[in-house]
């Protein structure tokens, strides 16, 4: 059995989507006393922890999670993040718990992690601080995957897009794929109006090109700038996988 350790919580999002696909979450962290309420009541089989900065691998570990068949979670913060806030970036106090779970990924070795975050994180620092977390976890040894995807594809009448990247240890590009780019029971809520260019699920094709590492310019690169002067994704561009030194590259 696959086995799941939920950072940052919340009232377990990550943890009903693991424990509805048969993972067992054997650990949650999150520091807010309702959301534990609310985490103790649906999830009472899991070890329950507050402070992201106080855990090691081994609580981890010692709570059930085997890191040979186990899935890290975590929605770190997004306050200096979005381009609603002041964008301290990964150098701010919350969104650079960041590098909690950099070394939680590290001490245990899990196979698998799911990072989430919102779209702000590819143009925070001009892209350079999504390139840190790629190349952060990319030294670790983690092959690498990214989507932004958008809750209004996924039956929830709100368009609310957030990037997801995927990590794994031993699988590759074909592996990672099949968690981003999965089709199966993906659907549209028909209440709110489809944005032109913004379908998540359409089929992605990819190509293959070498590169040896990924900075922030690479990802700075990738974003356009909207009327607005957010910069975000250009469609056609936001999608990739990184394998070891490759980057297959994925277009909508």
């Amino acid at each position: 059995m696959l086995t799941g350790v939920s950072l940052f919580a919340g009232v377990g999002g990550f943890d009903l989507a693991m424990t509805r696909k048969g993972i067992k979450v054997v650990a949650t962290v999150e520091i807010d006393k309702k959301c534990n309420e609310v985490l103790a009541n649906r999830f009472p089989d899991a070890k329950q922890f507050t402070d992201v900065q106080q855990i090691t691998g081994k609580d981890l570990i010692d709570a059930g999670f085997t890191p040979a068949r186990g899935i890290i979670t975590g929605g770190f913060p997004c306050q200096d993040l979005s381009v609603a806030g002041k964008r301290a970036g990964l150098a701010g106090a919350r969104s650079g718990l960041f590098w909690e779970i950099r070394r939680l990924v590290e001490e245990t070795q899990t196979e698998w992690f799911i990072l989430e975050n919102v779209p702000g994180l590819l143009s925070s620092n001009g892209g350079k601080d999504f390139g840190i977390v790629l190349g952060e976890m990319a030294n670790l040894g983690y092959s690498l995957g990214w989507r932004v995807l958008d809750a209004q594809y996924f039956g929830v009448p709100q368009r609310r897009r957030r990037v997801f990247i995927v990590g794994s240890r031993t699988g590759g590009a074909g592996s990672i794929g099949k968690v981003l780019f999965e089709r199966q029971g993906v659907r549209r809520d028909t209440t709110q109006s489809k944005q032109e260019g913004q379908d998540s699920t359409s089929s992605p094709t990819g190509s293959t090109r070498e590169a040896s590492w990924w900075n922030g310019g690479q990802v700075a690169d990738s974003l356009t700038r909207t009327s607005d002067d957010q910069r975000m994704p250009d469609k056609n561009r936001f999608q990739a996988i990184i394998e070891t030194n490759n980057v297959v590259q994925q277009e909508s």
